[in-house]
């Protein structure tokens, strides 16, 4: 998702199938056997243009409108993006100069959306989004997503961080699949006691429990990538955001020319 020179897309999948097929053959300190991680692949049920020059960081869906943030690779601007749901036509936009954009969440009221090293986020009203100033965390910024306490931050860690309307940390949660830490958690979108997390530079979509950590589903989108046709090994699966009136999800990815709607089957 940035601009610095990173290990190639194929090294990162080997590494993390590699330590998921490790996982699973050695045995746990307790004993006590993990519940099996299911894989499953979600439906396509309708395609919607996206602008290809969007490097998407966060998504959100609200009242049949979808909120982007993205980044500015290549000395291009970051942006906050109002796109219809149903036709995916633009709405509006808002240039954000010399900062690089990263996840959205709306808790409250406000729109947070979250800058990668600049250590503050920009907060507007919601969803009129107006400018309303800036509120300061420590670290990096990656994911964010809003949940009944508050909002939920990844910073490409195997950490989730639970934060509370004034965005000050009450909660941290390590992410393990099989037992081992799930690192390089991204774009994030909180349902039900589950969050959904992508992880950069995987074609999976990890189903979190907001529990306990533990990878509870794999949703399988390699389909989705062929059918997006990516144009370069940056522009990768990125960007979720659940229609809670339809049970449906959106996702997308950086640079990609669709958007799609889809259901997740329960493992």
């Amino acid at each position: 998702m940035r601009t610095e020179v990173r290990a190639p897309r194929n090294l990162v999948l080997a590494l993390l199938l590699t330590a998921i097929s490790c996982s699973r053959q050695e045995n746990r300190p307790d004993s006590t056997p993990l519940p099996a991680v299911q894989t499953v692949a979600p439906i396509i049920l309708r395609t919607l243009p996206h602008d290809p020059t969007a490097f998407t960081q966060g998504l959100l869906h609200h009242d049949e409108k979808l909120y982007e943030s993205t980044g500015a690779p290549e000395g291009r601007e970051s942006s906050l993006r109002v796109s219809d749901a149903v036709t995916g036509a633009g709405i509006q936009m808002v240039e954000i100069p010399s900062l690089f954009a990263e996840g959205i969440a709306a808790y409250r009221g406000r729109l947070v959306q979250l800058t990668w090293r600049s250590q503050r986020a920009l907060v507007y009203s919601f969803p009129e989004l107006e400018y309303k100033g800036t509120v300061p965390y420590e670290g990096e910024g990656w994911g964010l997503t809003a949940y009944p306490g508050g909002f939920i931050m990844s910073s490409g860690s195997d950490t989730l961080q639970f934060r509370d309307s004034s965005f000050a940390v009450t909660r941290r949660l390590a992410v393990t699949l099989d037992g081992r830490p799930l690192r390089s958690l991204n774009e994030l979108e909180y349902v039900a006691g589950t969050v959904y997390a992508n992880v950069w530079y995987s074609s999976y979509i990890f189903a979190v429990s907001a529990q306990t950590g533990r990878v509870t589903a794999m949703i399988d989108c390699a389909a989705l990538i062929d059918s997006a046709g990516p144009e370069s090994e940056h522009d990768v699966l990125n960007g979720i955001a659940y229609n809670d009136s339809a049970g449906t999800f959106f996702v997308t990815g950086k640079n990609w020319r669709v958007m799609f709607e889809v259901g997740i089957p329960r493992p």
